[in-house]
């Protein structure tokens, strides 16, 4: 099997794997516990805060464990929006999802259009910040790998006194985040699209803000976030994170050039469509739709040829509707249905793309043959 779902998630890392084996087996106590063996514990918790904060350049207390990327998002949106929030139409489920509880209960929620290439449009979030308790755009999109200018919408926000909160599940250990360097007040990140455990994740929040705990009931987390430690993912975490954002400088030149040589394949079959071409991605994401093909079917086809791939966000997998995030960008509803994510890991071989070039175009043609009336 040729793997390319990263996005959706990534293999253990098998030096995650080591590092998280004693938390499993020897380190059993609650880190919370005042004996020696719980604060053996609490010491995993302790280096794995510290290398997390090493790898995105902040200062560890200011970062909260979660479950993960959702959990994460949903502390940053759900702790700080009381009146107003504003986001873009491209945000991942986990972010929308909960604005739109908020939403629900009577909070103004602004949700900032793309334009074909995938691009915030930045006059209407500025017009849109006066009045609002948050303002939420991701680093990197997880369906299309277009990234936001970070910089440039933080700036805006601190114009405006805005918290500025990013979800940056899909770009941490792919691009550059160096958090004191840049105008955010929030990020969000995930252990397990870095080689590191699912169910493990980050918020961090500078020191300040006035984040409200979602989960109540313990004093974990200084007060942010309720609930016993999970010792060894956060070891997982630590690991998976530092090791990523070290081999950044080799990675994401090798895995922009695989891409690359990807899509110059899918350009070559009449009526391929890029997603973002042109615009700052990150290194690993390709989008592709194909015009009279089902995505669904494609992927199919291409598991049957031993070639994992998806059709957008794995927490929208099930769904027969187009991609919104297409859709966002202009896509026709029937061409939208006809797009396929491949996102590459360190795994990734320049064998895996070739073969995988090699096969597409046959696979495109034979699903283009079926009738299919989504597609149509």
């Amino acid at each position: 099997m040729i793997y390319l779902d990263a996005n959706a998630t990534t293999p253990l890392d098998p030096a995650v794997m080591a590092a998280m084996k004693p938390a499993l087996a020897e380190v059993f106590a609650n880190p919370s516990s005042v004996h020696k063996p719980g604060q053996d514990a609490r010491a995993l918790v302790d280096r794995g805060r510290e290398q997390c904060g090493a790898a995105l350049d902040c200062d560890p207390r200011e970062i909260v464990f979660t479950s993960g990327g959702t959990e994460a998002d949903a502390l940053a949106v759900r702790g700080l929006g009381r009146r107003k929030v504003v986001t873009t139409s491209v945000e991942h489920p986990a972010l929308l999802g909960a604005c739109a509880e908020l939403e629900r209960g009577g909070v103004e929620v602004v949700r900032v259009p793309v334009d074909r290439s995938g691009q915030l449009d930045l006059g209407a979030l500025e017009a849109a910040l006066p009045g609002a308790d948050l303002c939420s755009a991701m680093a990197a999109n997880n369906e299309t790998g277009i990234a936001f200018p970070l910089e440039r919408i933080g700036e805006l926000c601190r114009r405006h006194a805005v918290p500025f909160h990013t979800d940056a599940v899909q770009a941490v250990g792919k691009m550059p985040l160096r958090i004191r360097e840049l105008p955010i007040d929030l990020l969000s990140c995930s252990a397990h699209k870095l080689g590191g455990p699912k169910g493990a994740g980050l918020l961090w929040a500078r020191r300040g803000i006035p984040l409200a705990p979602v989960q109540v009931g313990g004093h974990q987390e200084r007060g942010r976030r309720a609930g016993t430690e999970n010792v060894a993912a956060i070891v997982g975490l630590g690991e998976a994170l530092s090791r990523a954002v070290a081999a950044i400088p080799s990675q994401a030149p090798r895995l922009a050039a695989l891409r690359d040589r990807l899509e110059v394949a899918a350009r070559e079959i009449r009526g391929a469509h890029v997603a973002g071409a042109g615009t700052p991605r990150v290194c690993n994401t390709l989008n592709v739709a194909f015009e009279g093909c089902d995505g669904e079917t494609l992927l199919v086809a291409l598991d049957l040829a031993g070639v994992a791939v998806s059709t957008g966000s794995a927490c929208s997998s099930g769904s027969l509707e187009p991609s919104p995030v297409l859709l966002a960008m202009g896509y026709p509803p029937a061409l939208a249905r006809g797009a396929i994510r491949f996102s590459l890991w360190s795994g990734t071989t320049a064998a895996d793309i070739d073969a995988v070039a090699a096969l597409l175009p046959d696979v495109v043609a034979r699903t283009r043959a079926r009738p299919d009336r989504r597609a149509r």
